[in-house]
């Protein structure tokens, strides 16, 4: 395969069960860096054999390690970001690289022609789906944020919109394998996004959260029209809108004395009238 003028950075956590074939989806780049946060399965001894390089960062729910290591590094002229969930169709690389390797091609951002599964479901009317990702990157448009959920973006509006070459060859996400996955996901990352936000005033950040939840109703039932997929739209539905939920209820109870300050509260109170009464030989 030609030089592709690529460098892959991915970022990962305990995948041992997808990382290999997410890492053989992206062998073909000229670099392919792994940035590990620690894991305590077989990732990086799965990554080894793939990898150009591993660099250990300490472990967090986002990222801000890695754009810390990404922004001090060289790199080639692309950056490609994919995830431990991503896949690639090899005839959609073979275009990739055309692209890429093209001194003439006066663009900053690649569009890829996308696909994203949810719960083992892709479908145009899935609150998750987007028709390209722009996650192609030419290094000197590229902009790193901290900022949770914009960590990596560009400051370009050249944005190439590559072509559907054929209806399965794109570029995969694969996330949501079940219901334990899917609420072992959004307890973290809720969680993770209710903490990040603390500093936020109490009540701007509860209406913030309650307004995302009326957003996420509106994106399934007129953006996205899912009940047209039955049961399975309704359940994806519901899925899409329990992220908000949740986010609001941890964003309401992260400001607040909940029941960990309460109960030892109260268990001291009671425990201190037991104490009495058996003083007094009650």
């Amino acid at each position: 395969m030609p030089k592709s003028n690529v460098t892959v950075f991915l970022e990962v956590f305990n995948e041992e069960e997808r990382i290999e074939s997410c890492l053989k989806s992206f062998y073909w780049a000229d670099e392919l860096i792994v940035f590990d946060k620690n894991s305590t399965d077989r990732t990086r001894e799965i990554a080894k054999k793939y990898a150009t390089e591993i660099v250990l960062v300490p472990f967090s729910h986002a990222s801000e390690n890695v754009v810390k290591n990404i922004s001090s590094r060289k790199s080639c002229e692309w950056i490609l970001f994919p995830t431990a969930s991503s896949l690639i169709h090899p005839n959609l690389v073979d275009e990739i690289i055309k692209l890429t390797s093209d001194n003439d091609f006066n663009y900053d951002v690649i569009g890829l022609p996308y696909s994203m599964y949810s719960f083992g479901i892709s479908s145009k009317y899935s609150p998750w789906t987007a028709l390209r990702k722009n996650i192609l990157i030419r290094r000197s448009a590229l902009q790193l944020s901290s900022k949770l959920h914009n960590e990596i973006g560009f400051n370009s509006d050249r944005i190439f919109e590559m072509p559907f070459i054929a209806e399965d060859q794109l570029l995969y996400h694969c996330t949501h394998k079940d219901a334990d996955d899917f609420f072992g996901r959004v307890i973290r990352y809720t969680r993770y996004e209710a903490e990040y936000e603390k500093p936020i005033n109490r009540s701007r950040a509860l209406n913030k959260a309650f307004f995302e939840i009326f957003k996420s109703l509106a994106t399934v039932v007129f953006r996205r029209r899912s009940f047209v997929l039955g049961w399975d739209g309704i359940a994806l539905s519901l899925a899409y809108v329990c992220y908000f939920i949740m986010k609001f209820i941890y964003v309401w109870d992260v400001r607040r004395e909940n029941g960990s300050v309460v109960y030892p509260a109260l268990r001291k109170k009671i425990d201190a009238l037991w104490d009495e009464d058996k003083l007094n030989g009650v």
